[in-house]
Order: C-alpha cells, then structure tokens, then sequence
C-alpha cells in the first residue's frame, strides 16, 4: 500500500516538473513531403462571395446557380463561412462555361469569385474583381478595330476577349468586349474618343448580366 502511495507522488512530482515552451526552437525541414497535393480538387474550384454584408439563403443559392449552371456532370457548393463559398466543378468544360458566361446574381447580389489554387487559403483570397460582357455604343466609323478595342477594355479594367461577331458574322451596331473591373471602383457610363486631327465623340457603355443596384450606386458621373 505505501508502494502505491509514493508511486503516485512520484508521478505527480514528475507532471509537476512538465512544462509548455512559449516558442519551441526545433522543427522539421522537408525536402520530400513523401506525396504530392490533391491538385484534382483544385483543379477546378472557385471561391466566391456575393456583393452583400446580408446572409445568403444557402439552400436556396445553391439549387438557384444549380439549375442555372446546368452543369453536364455536377456542381458541389458548399459554405466555408457566412459569406464565403467554394464552388467545385468536375471538368473543363462547365468550368468555362461558368467563368464567361458570367457574372452571375442570386437575389440581385453580384457574385464575386476567384479561381482558386494549390496551396490558396479560400478566407485569404481576394476577391474584388468581376467580369462582364460589355458593349460598345455609338463607337464611330474608322474606330471598330481591335486596338481599340483593347485600350477601350484597359480603360475600363483590364480587358480579357472580343466578341469574334465584331467583324464579322451579323452585322449589329455595337462591339461587345470582355472585360475583368474592380467592384469597389465606379462603372464607367461613357468616354470620349477622337483620332489626332479629328473632334471628340463619345462612346457609351451597356453592362450585360449586372443586377440592377449597380447601376444605381455604382455609375461614374464623369
């Protein structure tokens, strides 16, 4: 019985002597991590969220973008956080699909989203940038070129793609461009253009597929 008793305070007397470093100096350096990173499941993910500081219905998001996405394989949605969701696609082709078919609302909210990559922390993702189809009214004869095209673009963002129907195909009255703009900056309405020894002319924008309340806050006067 004694022998019990001074095996336990002996036990006692060694927890007692356990401590935590605040900071310990040693660690580990791998050169082979022995495997590599599920690259599949990123492959072809989005991480997004939508222009709101309001929760989003999320069973009611995910069947609405389901059935408008209308993937051939599936989509898998799902919430990292109040506000932020990864969207997984099963191949290329949906994936595209979704990427310039955009952008896309739930509830007049404009999703926001970026395609996510190996190592990528989905909270630590920016996410300030959409893309939109836009077209260009008014655009005078002489202008309708891709040069102008693409500064048109960088002047209102960064341009991505051009309708291939620009120049060629049915005839309309309007280019369309693609183009990737900072959703925290005012839209641009209009700009004017003119050639070296010509007068100015002003060349009027049309935002596809942006819910409504952009253009009421977010339109530059200028």
């Amino acid at each position: 019985m004694a022998s019990s008793s001074n095996q336990s305070l002996g036990l006692e007397e060694s927890y007692a002597k356990l401590t935590l470093d605040d900071e310990e100096e040693g660690g580990l350096v791998f050169d082979d991590i022995g495997g590599e990173e599920d690259s599949v499941g990123f492959q072809w993910c989005l991480v997004g969220h939508f222009l709101t500081d309001r929760p989003i219905n999320f069973a009611a998001m995910k069947n609405t973008l389901a059935s408008i996405w209308r993937p051939m394989k599936r989509v898998c949605i799902k919430d990292l956080s109040l506000l932020l969701f990864l969207f997984q696609l099963f191949n290329e082709l949906d994936f595209e699909r979704v990427i310039k078919r955009g952008p896309w609302t739930f509830n007049q909210h404009l999703l926001i989203t970026s395609r996510l990559k190996i190592g990528d922390n989905p909270s630590q993702v920016p996410l300030d940038l959409a893309a939109s189809w836009i077209q260009l009214h008014e655009v005078p004869y002489g202008f309708k070129s891709e040069k102008v095209e693409k500064d048109i673009g960088n002047y209102l963002g960064l341009f991505i793609e051009s309708d291939p129907n620009n120049f060629g195909g049915i005839w309309r009255n309007y280019m369309r461009i693609r183009v990737s703009f900072d959703v925290w900056k005012p839209l641009k309405k209009r700009m004017r253009i003119k050639k070296a020894s010509g007068e100015w002319t002003w060349v009027t924008f049309k935002y596809e597929r942006l819910p409504t309340f952009c253009f009421l806050f977010f339109f530059s006067i200028d």
